[in-house]
């Protein structure tokens, strides 16, 4: 039976993308069209989720969790609401200029949503950390559990874009491609795929991350806070000899790097103090000050129109302060979610990195299917409830078909690299 709701939403949605639905009228109702649709969508996803599990024989197995730490479902949701980030910046200035700034805070999260990309660092750095609090850290099998990780989706990615681009890449340049590590700057021009320039920066953390973790045991937390202020000075030196240090800090470890470091603090942090942030106060001020910071980034310009600005030598440190400032909060706070909210965000969570990898079809399919309706006459608005209510749940379910066919089979190769570290002697 769940074969056939299988192919019945596969069907269904292949309906969808190819031909919209016919029974919507935008000229009569836009608002009520888009949110139709919406509920169209969400179906879709179900019986797709359904079917796949039931053919492949997906339930949930001991092999597709992690061997090295528990299972935090908080950290899914928010691996989601980064994607959506990434997804609505996209989508969002596929309508709007990339010049445009607002007086909105909301439409200013979807015009500087780019910063979903700093949020996944700052989880990678606050995961990690949290794993090898206290562990010894098997350098090898971290490597490999990464790269089986991270990595098929990442191939997937750069065979389409060479199969799809014939002669646009030299033989030289596809032999970096696989490896990313080597030239992140070749990463943002890819067709499609310009958002596969992340994955070159986290391996790049991953290849140092086991050493931090010895330095880290070895001198405290303070020699995280060294490294950061040593960036924060080779990005002013910089900024003072080329006059601007923005592209140093959007495509490079040396500012990134503190990201990853503010999320490394954030565990040492929550492993030991965590509880202290359990007031929804405190959430409710981390969501006042990631609209904020969001604001002040659109009023100085951001990264379209402030690249003189002195302030990127200091942006990226900002930013991951925030971000992990509302990590810490929302993991903590004592606010129970309903169970089917939970969990529905957890599937979504992990559906995160397929999103992130794939959403370029699903917002080139709307931007061609969807441009010029107007919803509310607004411009700006109408591009945000666009993305949230087709290009987001579109892009879920283009998600779908990647995760459980390619990035969920190789889980079952990750190893365990953490053991707890000997007893010291007296």
């Amino acid at each position: 039976m769940a074969a056939i709701w299988s192919v019945v939403g596969c069907v269904w949605g292949a309906g969808l993308l190819a031909h919209g639905v016919p029974f919507l009228h935008w000229s009569h109702a836009p608002l009520a069209a888009t949110f139709l649709h919406w509920l169209v969508y969400l179906p879709v996803s179900a019986l797709l989720v359904v079917g796949f599990r039931a053919l492949l024989g997906l339930a949930p197995e001991a092999a597709s969790e992690s061997k090295n730490v528990g299972y935090i479902a908080r950290l899914d949701h928010l691996r989601f609401f980064a994607a959506v980030l990434v997804v609505m910046y996209h989508f969002y200035h596929g309508l709007v200029p990339l010049e445009a700034k607002s007086d909105n805070p909301l439409l200013s999260l979807f015009g500087e949503g780019s910063s979903g990309v700093d949020l996944f660092f700052v989880l990678s750095g606050f995961i990690f950390g949290l794993i090898g609090q206290g562990k010894k850290i098997h350098y090898g099998n971290f490597i490999f559990s990464r790269l089986v990780r991270i990595y098929p989706l990442y191939l997937l990615g750069i065979v389409i874009v060479t199969a799809a681009n014939v002669g646009l890449l030299s033989p030289g340049d596809i032999a970096l491609l696989l490896f990313p590590v080597l030239d992140v700057g070749m990463l943002p021009g890819l067709p499609g795929f310009g958002q596969l320039w992340t994955i070159g920066l986290e391996f790049q953390f991953y290849l140092v991350f086991p050493f931090l973790m010895v330095f880290v045991a070895r001198h405290g937390a303070k020699y995280l806070v060294g490294l950061m202020v040593l960036g924060l000075m080779l990005r002013g030196f910089y900024f003072f000899d080329r006059g601007t240090v923005r592209d140093i800090c959007q495509w490079s470890m040396l500012g990134r790097f503190d990201e990853f470091a503010v999320g490394m603090l954030a565990a040492s942090w929550s492993y030991l103090r965590g509880q202290r942030l359990a007031s929804p106060l405190h959430l409710g001020l981390a969501v006042v000050a990631m609209l904020g910071c969001f604001q002040w980034l659109a009023v100085w310009g951001g990264f379209h129109r402030g690249e003189k600005s002195m302030l990127w030598i200091v942006w990226n440190t900002v930013e991951g302060v925030m971000w992990a400032y509302l990590l810490l909060s929302y993991l903590a706070c004592r606010i129970v979610l309903p169970r089917w909210w939970d969990e529905t965000l957890s599937k979504l969570g992990q559906l995160s990195f397929s999103i992130y990898v794939f959403h370029s079809y699903a917002m080139y399919w709307v931007l061609g299917h969807f441009r010029g309706v107007s919803i509310t006459g607004t411009h700006e608005v109408d591009a945000a409830l666009l993305g949230l209510l087709v290009c987001v749940p579109l892009a879920v379910v283009i998600a779908l078909p990647s995760y459980h066919l390619i990035e969920k089979q190789f889980f079952v190769f990750r190893r365990k690299y953490v053991e707890p570290l000997p007893a010291r002697s007296p």
